[in-house]
């Protein structure tokens, strides 16, 4: 898109005197709230202290169309990060009959966070319906080689647009995501600009079983190329990367080099050992020893002999001590980087390394990957952050004496659904005063394990059993646990993928419920509540869940003498999804039988399949309903 310098150098905060009211598009007659205007600008300039600094500028007007509108926006939070220098803010209300409330400065309060951030916060005094809030500030901060801006929200945005100007030595590209536009830059009198402009971005919303920040339309953008320095060189490749990588993780000095050797004979590494048994031992001995922290002083904090003697490291260090490690033990490794996928999905064709936060570890003989710097994770489960994402390798060829890192985009697959189940067994008594109690043992391996192993081995021992009264659902507090014992809470059991035990005799008093003579039992409470998809909005993004997983269930209910179930039917149910070749990769099947006086319900829950198109979210809601279904069973026990 070509414009003319002085359209572009128009400054996007631009604070009308005397504001006009705007008109509503009829298509957001009904929303509590919509964005008239959404503007953000980046502008990189070199100041006097031959700095080069970014000022961005944002300015939004949101029109207020209901109550909810009002709640929602009668005040207002700016976040400032560390590195950010709040130079301007402006916030006024305007009214449906013009009249104009400006908030002053001494409105407006610095907040801290719960997680220490600062937040500058003010109240948008006046609201009424038809009012519109009007906002527009501008920081500094130190250059940004990378980053990205969003322009879909909760609510919809009639008109967006995006500008970036630079010196004419840098050359900026821009991609734009899930409909945004991707634009290339003009040089205009020495000044190279970029701008994109949309209307009518329609409202995204949270929905169960989606990441919403990589569905939403944003603005991603990178330096490119340095004109004055090489026109024609690239820079910030995936292969600039992958050598980085190589450098700051593979290269180590001579006293490092020795300082491995003595780690490994330490940790008991030898050569003769199994390429995955060294890996087994190396993440062990590191996990367990070395004490990750966020930041360090000195300048020793990533060498290895330091990291090793002080039992300590940042992240960079930590990953320096692996990939040394490996590559001295003998063990084929590439290390990598990529995004959270739930975040920030990775792009292979759009080298934006802003959000390369996961570093992880292929193995290419086993074909299995390690998250070095997830201390409760062990080999080979990584974080669920970065499963089924792409991520860039740094793949090692050596040629005589030198080693060079070749960079190797890879998807980064999960370990089989199989190796990951939450299961139950459960053993229901009923005493002749239709009195409910359970034998219950909740079994859990692989991603299933994550996040109560932490918890078990960190809660203190009086908490416990309130932990186990949350998982085993059919307890309504903990007081209805009547014992309960835990066993394979070690971290090390995901390398063997040992079962996280829960065994628990539970009281159920809410389980029966009187239906004149008869009796009702909530047989779906076993598994506990489920989520719901019966909702009736169209749906607008892809499924995406956590990890592939297996959930197996057996409940048998031990019959009264002289009673018998009178709908054991009611626990049949089925549903599944098949791909082209005709395999299920999710489903629901539970079904049942009877034994003597012993009902017994068998239910199998998969899901093989971890994302699924917009195009196949019915068939994907039928099975996730099917669970919800089998939640809400009641079985009629009778007389005979």
């Amino acid at each position: 898109m070509v414009i003319s310098a002085q359209s572009q150098e128009k400054i996007v905060e631009d604070w009308q005197g005397k504001p006009r009211s705007h008109s509503v598009p009829a298509e957001y007659a009904l929303e509590s709230a919509i964005v008239i205007e959404e503007n953000v600008r980046l502008k990189y300039v070199d100041e006097d202290d031959k700095q080069l600094w970014m000022h961005m500028t944002k300015h939004r007007i949101i029109k207020i169309m209901d109550e909810k509108g009002i709640e929602d926006f009668n005040k207002m939070s700016i976040p400032v990060y560390s590195d950010e220098v709040m130079e301007v803010i402006k916030a006024r209300t305007i009214l449906a009959n013009g009249t104009v409330i400006d908030v002053q400065k001494d409105q407006m309060k610095e907040s801290i966070s719960d997680d220490g951030g600062k937040n500058i916060v003010f109240a948008m005094d006046g609201l009424e319906k038809n009012a519109e809030v009007e906002l527009s500030f501008r920081y500094k901060k130190p250059a940004a080689t990378f980053g990205k801006e969003f322009f879909q929200f909760s609510i919809p945005v009639v008109h967006a647009t995006f500008d970036l100007s630079s010196p004419s030595r840098m050359e900026f590209e821009e991609k734009g995501y899930n409909g945004f536009p991707t634009t290339s830059d003009s040089l205009i009198d020495g000044t190279r600009y970029l701008h994109v402009e949309q209307n009518k971005i329609p409202a995204l919303r949270s929905e169960d079983y989606s990441f919403l920040d990589i569905n939403r339309m944003r603005a991603e953008y990178k330096i490119s190329y340095m004109p004055e320095e090489n026109n024609m060189v690239r820079k910030f490749t995936w292969q600039e990367l992958a050598e980085r990588l190589y450098s700051a993780a593979y290269v180590l000095s001579d006293k490092e080099n020795n300082a491995i050797e003595m780690y490994l004979n330490n940790i008991g590494v030898a050569n003769t050992d199994h390429e995955e048994d060294k890996i087994i031992m190396i993440e062990r001995a590191i996990k367990n020893d070395i004490t990750l922290y966020k930041k360090m002083d000195g300048d020793n904090a990533c060498k290895l002999d330091n990291v090793i003697t002080t039992k300590s490291a940042t992240e960079a260090g930590l990953i320096h001590l692996f990939a040394a490690c490996f590559s001295k033990a003998g063990v084929k490794n590439e290390l990598g980087l990529t995004t959270n996928r739930g975040l920030n999905l990775f792009d292979p064709e759009f080298e934006n390394w802003n959000a390369l936060e996961n570093y992880v570890f292929y193995f290419p003989s086993l074909k299995k990957f390690l998250s070095p710097a997830s201390i409760y994770i062990r080999y080979p489960f990584t974080s669920t952050e970065v499963l089924n994402n792409k991520g860039v390798f740094c793949k090692l060829t050596t040629i005589g004496d030198v080693t060079n890192a070749i960079a190797n985009i890879r998807t980064i697959s999960p370990e089989s659904a199989v190796n990951s189940q939450n299961d139950i067994l459960a053993d229901i008594l009923l005493s002749n005063n239709m009195e409910a109690t359970a034998d219950i043992t909740y079994s859990c391996t692989g991603y299933c394990a994550m996040g109560n192993r932490e918890l078990i081995m960190f809660l203190p021992k009086d908490k416990l059993k309130e932990l186990v009264q949350s998982i085993v659902s059919v307890a309504d507090k903990p007081e209805d646990i009547l014992k309960y014992a835990i066993t394979g809470d070690s971290f090390e059991n995901y390398t063997i993928n040992k079962p996280l035990l829960i065994k628990a005799e539970v009281a159920m008093p809410q389980f029966v419920e009187k239906a004149g003579t008869k009796y009702l039992l909530r047989i779906g409470d076993v598994i506990g509540k489920q989520t719901e998809l019966y909702q009736t909005e169209e749906r607008k993004q892809p499924v995406d869940f956590e990890y592939p997983h297996y959930l197996n269930r057996t409940i048998t209910v031990n019959i009264p003498e002289g009673y018998k179930i009178i709908n054991p039917d009611a626990t049949k149910i089925q549903a599944d999804y098949k791909d082209e070749a005709g395999k299920a990769t999710i489903g629901f099947y539970s079904d049942y039988k009877i034994e003597g006086n012993k009902l017994i319900v068998n239910i199998s829950e998969f899901y093989s399949q971890i994302h699924f198109p917009l195009s196949n979210y019915e068939a994907f809601r039928k099975v996730v309903n099917a669970s919800a279904d089998f939640n809400k069973v009641k079985l009629l026990i009778g007389k005979m």
